[in-house]
Formats: C-alpha cells, structure tokens, sequence
C-alpha cells in the first residue's frame, strides 16, 4: 500500500489539537487547500514569467504550510521548487510543478475521505 498523502503522526496532532472544536479542522484544512491552489497558480505564472524571486518565495510558503498539516510529498515537491528558484534553474521547475499539484490533489482526496466536503473547497469558490 502506498504512503498516505498525510503524515499521519502530524495530522492526529492536529485532529487532537481541535477534537474539542472539530468544524475548526476542517475550515483549518479548507483554508489551506484554497491557499495551496492559489498558491500554485502563482508559482505557475512566476515560472511562465521566469520570476525567480516570485518563484522561490511562493514555494517556501507553500513548503512551509504543507508541512504544518503533513503534507510531506506536496512539501518536498515546493522544496525542490524553491531550490530552483534560489539556483536561477528553471529546466525542470514545469515537471515539479506537475508534481506538486498533482500532490495536492491526492492532499484533498485524503482530506474529504477524512473529514468530509467541508474540508475541501470546491474549485473556483473563494474558500
């Protein structure tokens, strides 16, 4: 069986970190999916523009925040953005991007499975 999308030792902290409030995880977890999808969006446009800085500060964020919710595949893809960026390398920022989104599709797959459609935004809502 394959690794799940989340690391589960660091959503369970958050699970239980909210178990007393249990809406406040999954507008927790829709605002992050709202972000990363903005997020990506920006990286793209800084990658067709070759915005290095844009390219290696939307990464760093986006890394930072997959973490937070143990989004460790989505985190590690946004590492190897940023990395990129810094380097000026942009040959296979197209490909991580790829990557990257496609890791945060499977993030809101294990999230709805988790915790419902509350948890994930639909696409094109504000959040």
């Amino acid at each position: 069986m394959s690794e799940p999308a989340l690391a589960r030792e660091i959503f369970e902290r958050l699970r239980q970190a909210t178990a007393n409030q249990p809406d406040v995880l999954a507008e927790l977890c829709r605002d992050y999916v709202s972000e990363a999808r903005k997020t990506l969006d920006q990286i793209g446009r800084a990658l067709a523009d070759a915005d290095v800085r844009q390219l290696r500060e939307r990464a760093h964020y986006l890394k930072g925040s997959s973490m937070m919710i143990g989004a460790r595949e989505l985190s590690g893809s946004c590492a190897r953005l940023e990395q990129m960026g810094r380097d000026g390398q942009l040959s296979e920022a197209a490909p991580e991007l790829a990557q990257a989104t496609a890791a945060l599709k499977t993030v809101e797959a294990e999230l709805l499975r988790e915790l419902g459609p509350a948890a994930v935004p639909e696409h094109g809502s504000a959040a």
